[in-house]
């Protein structure tokens, strides 16, 4: 339920996630960023009980993959296909009926992530962008529903090109029903207001033999780069050689597919800190050398024994020795 108190000039925002297990290494910085972003809301959905450093804006609802799957089929009126926990993604689009009473209140929804640091959301989740649209971004680590009946249930209409969500919900495949191959097209098929601007660092995954440096997908990349969280923001740092450091502001920074170890520091003793391909370092924004850009965004190869495994792995799928999991 949303607290109104918070701020009533603003729109009113949730944005909503899963964990099951164990919670990542670097939780703490995620919760330190999420705590930076008062007068937005955070739902997890976990198995988790616990709350160690969870914010007050943090709530977390006790659940299982069983349950979910109970919720959806009688919510939708037949029987999903949830094999396993990363399938959540596909249904991401009807959570807005399916979580419709943790919801209640809220003007907008959303879903996110949890391989990322939030920067300050509301300096680009604007006030004149929230009124005049229905949806805001378009990428599955973060979008935004406006909180309606209506708006709630345009992933059941039909589109062309578009496999309808029963038959996406039943497959048990994965399908980016979340986000370009399904409800973005019915978003735009329907004529519904999307505001897609991209103000977001979304870092290139790592290959298969190397750890690579940290890249943004959509963004300018420079020889010498770093990535940082600073008093709430989220900055994409660099070298210029006219004019020394120049330091732009993102929304967020979402890591995907990167093992990221626990910070060797407390992260809410901290003003800030370095978000790097080897971890997290405590960063007050002192000057940062050439030295510096080399350490904290390097490329590197993977241990040996790591490439090794995941060559026989390979192999092992090819030859049909071990079996492929399913929606590979």
């Amino acid at each position: 339920m949303a607290d109104t108190a918070k701020n009533p000039t603003r729109s009113s925002i949730c944005l909503v996630r899963w964990w099951f297990g164990e919670f990542s290494p670097y939780m703490d910085c995620i919760m330190r960023s999420c705590a930076a972003n008062p007068d937005i809301d955070w739902l997890l959905l976990t198995d988790n009980p616990s709350r160690k450093n969870f914010p007050s804006n943090v709530r977390t609802h006790l659940t299982s993959v069983e349950e979910f799957r109970k919720l959806f089929s009688d919510r939708l009126g037949f029987t999903v296909n949830l094999p396993k926990s990363e399938m959540l993604t596909i249904f991401k689009p009807a959570f807005g009926i399916f979580f419709e009473e943790l919801l209640a209140g809220y003007d907008f929804w959303g879903c996110c992530d949890l391989d990322m640091i939030f920067g300050d959301l509301r300096k680009f989740l604007r006030e004149d962008i929230l009124a005049v649209h229905e949806k805001v971004l378009c990428r599955g680590h973060l979008t935004l529903y406006r909180n309606t009946p209506e708006v709630n249930r345009y992933f059941m209409r039909d589109c062309p090109g578009v496999k309808g969500y029963r038959e996406v919900f039943q497959a048990g495949k994965f399908y980016q029903f979340d986000e370009r191959s399904g409800i973005n097209l019915i978003f735009r098929y329907y004529n519904l207001r999307q505001f897609h601007d991209e103000f977001i660092v979304d870092v290139v995954p790592p290959t298969r033999w190397k750890i690579t440096r940290f890249e943004g997908g959509a963004i300018k990349n420079q020889p010498e780069q770093v990535f940082y969280w600073y008093k709430g923001k989220v900055f994409h740092a660099y070298y210029n050689c006219d004019e020394g450091i120049n330091d732009d502001e993102y929304a967020y920074i979402h890591f995907q597919r990167r093992s990221m170890p626990a910070p060797a520091f407390d992260p809410f003793a901290v003003n800030g800190f370095l978000i790097t391909p080897d971890g997290f370092f405590p960063y007050n924004r002192e000057p940062l050398t050439h030295e510096d850009f080399a350490r904290y965004n390097r490329e590197r190869w993977r241990p040996r024994e790591e490439n090794l495994r995941t060559l026989r792995r390979g192999i092992g799928k090819r030859l049909g020795l071990i079996p492929r999991e399913i929606g590979q």
